[in-house]
């Protein structure tokens, strides 16, 4: 029987992978068969990618406590890039790329984000023309697309950031319950988006708590 982790002593929502890579390397984690290609991957597959993907944000100068806006919809690129810009140190703002291009330039810029992180290139066009307007340092795209090498803002693709991640080292950040982990932002339908402040002790809360709806947890037999 495989035996529950224990994540009481834990500060950082970021912190569990680590943890659940070590006690279910073999089980499945990520699976998503209408990805194309399909996506299946173990606790220990995930952690190694989460690495690679903060390690190339650090690379490319995200210090902690900067924020990321991450524009996309749910796949398995968009989890590799919301946990690993929370392993890399950083906060992030979230909202579907379906979002109005008004109300996503307005978080962007509301979050005081220094790296945008979109689904592909159709979303950084609807939004690029203001992004000239906020002081970005970084963009990557989640898509394999080529990204436009005359953009004076440095862009990158998923699979350049995990080559560049892959050549260094990811570079522990410590946080604490109380640091801000990500914002939430509403849809704005009677005025302009507000962001709900998360923790990482309110993130944790609700992985520490989930063994209290499901006593099972940890002992799936990974299929």
């Amino acid at each position: 029987m495989t035996t529950i982790p224990e994540y009481t002593n834990l500060t950082a929502l970021s912190e569990v992978w680590a943890i659940a890579a070590k006690k279910f390397p073999d089980i499945v984690a990520l699976h998503d068969p209408n990805s194309k290609p399909a996506v299946k991957l173990t606790y220990a597959e995930l952690y190694q990618k989460l690495q690679q993907f903060a390690a190339g944000l650090q690379a490319l100068g995200v210090s902690p406590d900067d924020k990321i806006s991450l524009i996309a919809d749910n796949s398995p690129r968009w989890f590799i890039a919301d946990q690993g810009s929370m392993l890399a140190g950083a906060a992030n703002a979230v909202r579907s790329a379906q979002a109005d291009k008004n109300e996503l330039a307005y978080i962007v810029r509301d979050s005081d984000s220094s790296t945008l992180i979109v689904e592909n290139q159709k979303t950084l066009d609807k939004i690029r023309s203001f992004c000239d307007e906020i002081p970005l340092q970084l963009i990557i795209l989640l898509s394999d697309e080529t990204p436009n090498r005359d953009d004076p803002i440095k862009t990158l693709n998923f699979s350049q950031l995990m080559e560049l991640g892959a050549k260094n080292s990811l570079q522990p950040v410590k946080k604490n319950d109380t640091d801000l982990a990500t914002l939430i932002y509403t849809s704005g339908t009677t005025g302009q988006p507000k962001g709900a402040m998360l923790s990482h002790g309110n993130l944790l809360h609700q992985v520490k708590k989930f063994r209290c709806c499901d006593p099972t947890q940890g002992r799936g037999s990974g299929t």
